[in-house]
C-alpha cells in the first residue's frame, strides 16, 4: 500500500472534502419531525424573549420613576399595543404588562430590611417527596416528585423594589380563588401543565406542577397559611 504523506497541501485539498461528509452525515441523522413539549417551548418563548426585547428594562425603568400615575402616558408612546394594569398590596405595589403571549409583572415596595422567612405548604399531594431545596437571602424554592417523575415546583420570593417575573400566557383556562384576603390564579394547560401565581404580604408565590388539578394547587397554597 502506498503511503500518503501528509502535508499543509494535502489537508487544504481534502479537509474540505471530509468536512463536507461529516456535516451531511450529521444532517442526516437529525429529526426534523421532532416535537418539542409545550413546556419546553414556554420555557423557551421567556428566554427569547428575554434576548430579542432589551427595552423591557428601559420599561421597567420608565414605570419605576413615572409610578402608577403615569401608566397611561406611557403606554399610550409605545410602538406596540400592550396593556397595563396596576393594583396596590399592603407591602408593594405590581404592575402587569401584557406583552403577546407573556405577562410582565414589575414589582415596587418602599418596604426595607425585611428579613426573609420561608413559608412552605404543610400539605403535598399523595406520592410526592421533596426532591431539593434551594436558599437564599430572598427565596426559597422546593421540588417535590412522584415515581413517574412528575414535579411539583414550589417557589416563594420575597419582593424587592425593582424586581420582576415573566409568566407564559398562553394557557387554556383559569381559576381564581381569595386566599387569605389575597386572590390565588390557577393557569391550567390542555397537556396537563399547571401554573399557580399568589402574591401575599411581602411575597410572591409561584407553583408550577406537570399534572395537577387546580384544587390541589389551592390546598397547597391555603396549607401554608394554617
Amino acid at each position: 500500500m502506498e503511503r500518503v504523506k501528509v502535508t499543509d497541501e494535502w489537508l487544504y485539498k481534502y479537509m474540505p472534502v471530509v468536512d463536507a461528509a461529516i456535516i451531511q452525515e450529521l444532517e442526516s441523522l437529525v429529526d426534523t419531525e421532532y416535537e418539542f413539549s409545550r413546556k419546553f417551548e414556554r420555557k423557551m418563548k421567556r428566554l427569547i424573549k428575554r434576548e430579542a426585547h432589551p427595552w423591557i428594562g428601559v420599561v421597567k425603568n420608565i414605570m419605576k420613576r413615572a409610578a402608577v400615575f403615569f401608566i397611561g402616558v406611557i403606554s399610550a408612546t409605545l410602538i406596540f399595543t400592550m396593556s397595563v394594569e396596576a393594583y396596590r398590596e399592603r407591602f408593594f405595589e405590581a404592575i402587569k404588562t401584557f406583552l403577546e403571549d407573556s405577562v410582565l409583572y414589575s414589582y415596587f415596595s418602599d418596604e426595607k430590611e425585611i428579613s426573609f422567612k420561608n413559608s412552605e405548604p404543610t400539605y403535598v399531594p399523595e406520592g410526592y417527596i421533596e426532591l431539593e431545596r434551594i436558599e437564599s437571602d430572598i427565596s426559597l424554592i422546593i421540588i417535590y416528585e412522584n415515581d413517574l417523575g412528575e414535579q411539583i415546583v414550589w417557589e416563594q420570593k420575597l419582593v424587592v423594589d425593582g424586581g420582576s417575573m415573566v409568566l407564559d400566557s398562553e394557557y387554556d383556562s383559569q381559576e381564581t380563588r381569595e386566599i387569605d384576603g389575597s386572590i390565588a390564579s390557577v393557569y391550567l394547560y390542555s397537556d396537563g401543565y399547571v401554573m399557580a401565581y399568589y402574591e401575599h404580604n411581602e411575597y410572591v408565590y409561584l407553583i408550577t406542577a406537570d399534572r395537577l388539578g387546580s384544587e390541589e394547587l389551592f390546598q397547597l397554597i391555603d396549607s401554608m397559611l394554617n
